[in-house]
């Protein structure tokens, strides 16, 4: 079976194809049969109040809305644009107008709550939580499959401060679980080359831009005129 997969970088893409063993596809496989599970044990309807603590914000991976389905999504800094979904652990349905209809909210309304449960989930974190990891000679940090909303940390700007650092670094988001850090300098087709493989091991890779904090602001790379010669490259020396 060939995956092929390819990340923007500025004004250059890196692609990738790769076999998926027999493991992955297993593996695909038992995450699809523990999300079906964890779906049929919802209450019909869901309600808004129980749904209500449940709201998490999402990145918005690549997606085309079924027909007559649209989801709920808005943009939110730095300028991305992000859905919505109910945390059940082993699965994330996304919020579609249709439900919000029903419950009689905005959008703005199911963004404010989903967002303070992430801000109150994210608060609970220690930096502990933020590994680090040598690949190809460079060192990165990341938290890596802590949750299902570990790159949404990136919509709460004071919690990823306090994980990360206050120092200017580059960050990228391979899929919704999984939140990179790389230092200023490194070379962007290598930081290519680490996000491609950990999006290669995803079974929905966002396919995201880069952002980056610098002087302690967060910048997504989908909204900044950026290019190979400065990528990844912001503070250094």
């Amino acid at each position: 079976m060939l995956a092929r997969m390819r990340m923007r970088l500025g004004g250059s893409e890196v692609r990738l194809s790769m076999r998926i063993s027999v493991g992955r596809v297993l593996e695909i496989l038992r995450e699809q049969r523990a999300a079906a599970g964890a779906i049929r044990r919802m209450p019909k309807p869901v309600t808004w109040e129980w749904a209500r603590p449940r709201l998490v914000p999402l990145l918005a991976g690549p997606m085309i809305d079924p027909e007559g389905e649209s989801l709920v999504r808005v943009a939110m800094d730095p300028g991305i644009a992000v859905v919505f979904a109910i945390d059940l652990g082993a699965a994330f349905p996304l919020i579609d107008e249709e439900v919000a209809t029903r419950w009689e909210c905005t959008a703005e309304q199911i963004r404010d709550v989903a967002t303070a449960n992430l801000r109150r989930w994210a608060a609970a974190l220690e930096p502990r939580v933020v590994m680090t990891a040598t690949m190809s000679g460079h060192q990165l940090r990341l938290i890596k499959d802590r949750s299902g909303w570990a790159s949404s940390i990136l919509l709460v700007p004071d919690e990823l401060r306090r994980l990360f650092g206050d120092d200017d670094q580059a960050f990228a988001a391979p899929c919704r679980g999984t939140l990179l850090s790389f230092a200023p300098g490194i070379p962007p087709r290598l930081a290519g080359e680490i996000v491609v493989d950990f999006e290669s091991g995803s079974t929905y890779p966002l396919m995201l831009d880069p952002f980056a904090l610098q002087d302690g602001v967060l910048s997504w790379g989908g909204n900044d005129d950026w290019d190979d010669s400065d990528l990844w490259q912001f503070g250094a020396a």
